[in-house]
């Protein structure tokens, strides 16, 4: 299909590719990689992502099962995790498509149960107890009670147990604190054939006891670190840039206001580039008088509020910015880089929120 858009995403897969491979290396050969592509693969594509992964990544996590059913549909064939309960009248599809789930209540233990049993398969799940984070999941001393009421639930067969760790990229006590929870939890049960995990990105990179059998690794795969954690451990290669084209110049009087309210008056003439690319694209509209581009290798501010589909930047004097010319709203550019974590702190938000925010509009395109 022809791209008209002059706004793109792109992605590079051997940038993914590569901090597999280095995140491998720091965990070890013996822990399991469980891809994490919830949330389009953190607005990387899931399906793009999880086809180009799938011969160097043991299994894959979504937060639903409509990803996990686009996964399916499109012949994805690693095993797939929900991290978090279906609901009930959704079980059966949960077992016929042969899904991985997450429980934490008896209640849909035995929904899955009864929908196994009827269509006569055994359905895959992985308990998963709270140990801090204070969403979803078992609380520890309720665990042992509850794992026992799901063993003896027919066609269910106990696959994995985990917990979710809410500080690992901190230093403090807080991970050992849910690990020792953890542990204690699971010391009343027989874990032997069991996967047992709790690492994310930010426990894979700086907990090394949070490893255990398996991680879960999202952040970090599409080269991103855990905010307020050390940059140290690994190099790691964000594989996602934001760019589109200068649309439109014009050239403006001193005293000019720009955009939305005039929050932005020009002190001196000067040239306005106008971008096709707006919040509705995933602009935070906090960069509005805060954020830059990158054009022709140089930073430029972004002035007046962001709108919906458009955005200005004052270029200056500059008569070597042109119509059609490229600009870098996340990435590299000659020399000089912005980066999702410095737009977050610009929006004061993370780099989470930056990445999949990306609109659906903008046209992903992958490079290898």
């Amino acid at each position: 299909m022809k791209q008209y858009s002059q706004t793109c995403v792109e992605i590079d897969i051997s940038n993914i590719l590569h901090n597999i491979k280095t995140l491998k290396g720091l965990i070890g050969r013996k822990v399991k990689f469980m891809a994490v592509v919830k949330a389009d693969a953190y607005g990387h594509g899931a399906v793009p992502v999880s086809r180009a992964v799938s011969k160097s990544v043991d299994r894959l996590a979504v937060a639903t099962i409509g990803e996990a059913l686009e996964l399916k549909q499109a012949e994805i064939r690693l095993p797939i995790l929900i991290l978090s309960e279906t609901p009930a009248h959704a079980a059966s599809q949960v077992v016929k498509n042969g899904f991985t789930q997450t429980v934490y209540t008896l209640s849909f233990a035995k929904a899955l149960s009864t929908a196994a049993k009827k269509i006569g398969k055994t359905v895959k799940v992985h308990i998963k107890i709270d140990t801090g984070m204070g969403r979803v999941g078992v609380r520890p001393e309720n665990f042992s009670t509850l794992f026992k009421e799901i063993t003896r639930l027919p066609n269910v067969k106990i696959e994995g147990i985990y917990t979710h760790l809410a500080r690992a990229e901190e230093e403090n006590g807080f991970t050992g604190k849910q690990l020792k929870l953890f542990r204690s939890a699971l010391s009343g049960i027989d874990t032997r054939g069991l996967i047992l995990h709790a690492a994310n990105s930010a426990g894979a990179l700086y907990h090394k006891g949070s490893r255990l059998d398996m991680v879960r690794i999202g952040l970090a795969m599409y080269g991103l670190y855990p905010p307020g954690g050390k940059k140290g451990a690994v190099k790691l290669k964000p594989a996602l840039s934001f760019k589109t084209r200068v649309a439109y110049i014009k050239n403006v009087p001193a005293g000019t206001p720009l955009s939305y309210g005039s929050t932005y008056i020009t002190r001196k003439g000067t040239n306005i580039a106008t971008l096709p690319v707006g919040y509705a694209d995933g602009i935070p509209r906090a960069l509005s008088n805060k954020g830059h581009v990158l054009i022709r290798g140089r930073r430029y501010p972004i002035v007046g509020r962001v709108c919906m589909d458009l955005t200005m930047v004052d270029v200056g004097s500059n008569n070597n910015v042109k119509t059609g010319d490229e600009a870098v709203l996340i990435g590299s550019q000659g020399r000089e880089s912005i980066s999702a974590d410095e737009v977050a702190a610009l929006a004061n938000t993370i780099s989470y929120e930056i990445i999949c925010g990306i609109g659906k509009r903008v046209p992903r395109v992958y490079v290898n």
